[in-house]
């Protein structure tokens, strides 16, 4: 069964308006594994008249690498030669290439390209010298991609690698935002669309294991508290250990940031290790972890679906093998997802109001974030403040705004509570919204003003 393509508008976009330009270009795309890049490339070729060359690098040997791309390379722009014609090397390949696309334009897609960098690690001085001697004059656009994040950002695009400043378009595919999530799950609530994107943190492949025809529960029991499900260990340890040494470290530090250790030194007393910094750092590079600034700098999770497999799976792997795991999902998991889910509909407020920026009565924000701070109360004892959304023009609060995952209504308590934070906020009139899964009391819906009262079916 083909899968059906879904979203990428503004990257098909992109990568057709330099497709439509004459001449040689490059493209460099990169993101995490299973976002979809694959697919997005397959996608622009497939709407193309042009031939198009694709070649997936694995981790083999350079001769295999070679008759692999030999194969991929013949196949397409001289079939009659497969077998017959023979490349002793890359540089060999890629003229053969270039003198086609010196008469007609040609895709040359090479994809997961960090392992072939890796196992052949000449090959980006090769590409560079290709691209200044031969494929500048030609018709030839060129992508590369790859899954590394930190290998593509550092071999790729910095300044000091080779082939810095020879790409025309850099794209970072990034996951989809919950508007986009909903577009898989026609069928679903918006509570369970809403429930889906914080478990599959808008990664197409992980959005896809929740076919709406099957319940959200046995959805969730399924994938992840049964045997054979998705998101299996083997599966959890290629987003979080692929390619780093000592993975029981990573998955560790992943695991204690997930049940609440945020800082440094929380982080390294739960895993028991005194110096963390360079994995902290390389985990961070990856993007699964992400650094905030506060006057004691902490870290959180960028991925929500290892939140919640560290957090509630991973405790629950021995109860799994023993198909114990359905009645561990109802004994002690489905009861927190409203808990798990507190973050996760911030996140949604915040992509909502970027959505919305400039428009809606919501002011042109250029950023929205979390403001944590402690302040002396009228009382002269010293409070801690939390306010769930900030949004800034600059330096410039315009926005402050509150989030309730919850089945009950914002209610009178919660209102009076949250307009007493406001007070301790250094901003002159700012916008002040509140996002309610159980929409407002009568009370709220009496007393907001000119608060906006936003429920999630608004939000979709």
């Amino acid at each position: 069964m083909q899968e059906e393509f879904r979203g990428r508008k503004k990257e098909l976009k992109a990568l057709d308006r330099k497709f439509r330009q004459n001449g040689f270009a490059m493209t460099v795309l990169y993101g995490r594994r299973r976002i979809g890049k694959t697919m997005l490339i397959n996608k622009f070729m497939k709407d193309q008249s042009c031939k198009c060359i694709s070649f997936t690098s694995v981790e083999r040997s350079e001769s295999e690498l070679l008759s692999m791309m030999t194969d991929s390379v013949l196949s397409v722009l001289s079939p009659e030669m497969h077998n017959i014609i023979q490349f002793n090397d890359f540089e060999n390949i890629f003229d053969y290439i270039g003198k086609f696309a010196e008469k007609e334009r040609i895709i040359f897609f090479i994809d997961e390209y960090p392992y072939l960098a890796r196992q052949c690690p000449y090959i980006q001085s090769v590409l560079q010298k290709v691209i200044d001697t031969k494929w500048k004059n030609s018709n030839l656009f060129f992508v590369l991609c790859g899954s590394l994040v930190s290998f593509m950002k550092d071999e790729v695009l910095a300044e000091s690698a080779p082939l810095h400043g020879r790409s025309d378009l850099e794209l970072k595919l990034r996951p989809f935002n919950y508007l986009e999530t909903a577009e898989f799950l026609d069928g679903y609530t918006n509570k369970e669309k809403a429930i889906c994107y914080g478990l599959s943190n808008g990664v197409a492949k992980y959005i896809e294991q929740f076919p709406t025809s099957v319940s959200l529960d046995q959805n969730i029991i399924d994938q992840f508290f049964s045997v054979g499900g998705y998101f299996s260990e083997e599966q959890i340890k290629t987003v979080t250990t692929n390619d780093r040494q000592n993975p029981a470290l990573y998955n560790s530090i992943i695991s204690a940031v997930a049940t609440g250790h945020t800082r440094n030194s929380e982080i390294s007393s739960y895993v028991g290790a005194e110096d963390i910094t360079y994995p902290l750092k390389i985990l961070t590079r990856a993007e699964l972890l992400e650094r905030r600034m506060s006057k004691k700098p902490y870290y959180v999770l960028k991925d929500s679906m290892l939140e919640f497999w560290f957090k509630y799976v991973n405790r629950a792997t021995s109860l799994i093998n023993a198909d114990n795991g359905e009645a561990y999902y109802y004994s002690s998991v489905k009861n927190n997802i409203h808990e798990f889910m507190g973050k996760i509909f911030e996140k949604m407020a915040k992509e909502y109001l970027m959505l919305h920026a400039g428009k809606d009565n919501i002011p042109l924000l250029t950023d929205v974030t979390d403001y944590q701070v402690s302040v002396i109360d009228e009382d002269k004892k010293q409070k801690q403040i939390e306010i769930d959304l900030l949004g800034l023009n600059g330096k410039k609060i315009l926005l402050v705004g509150e989030c309730k995952f919850k089945n009950a209504p914002f209610d009178k308590a919660e209102y009076d509570n949250f307009m007493e934070k406001i007070k301790y906020i250094p901003a002159v009139n700012p916008t002040i919204c509140i996002f309610s899964l159980g929409g407002f009391s009568d009370y709220v819906r009496q007393n907001a003003g000119k608060c906006l009262l936003i429920p999630i079916d608004s939000m979709y």
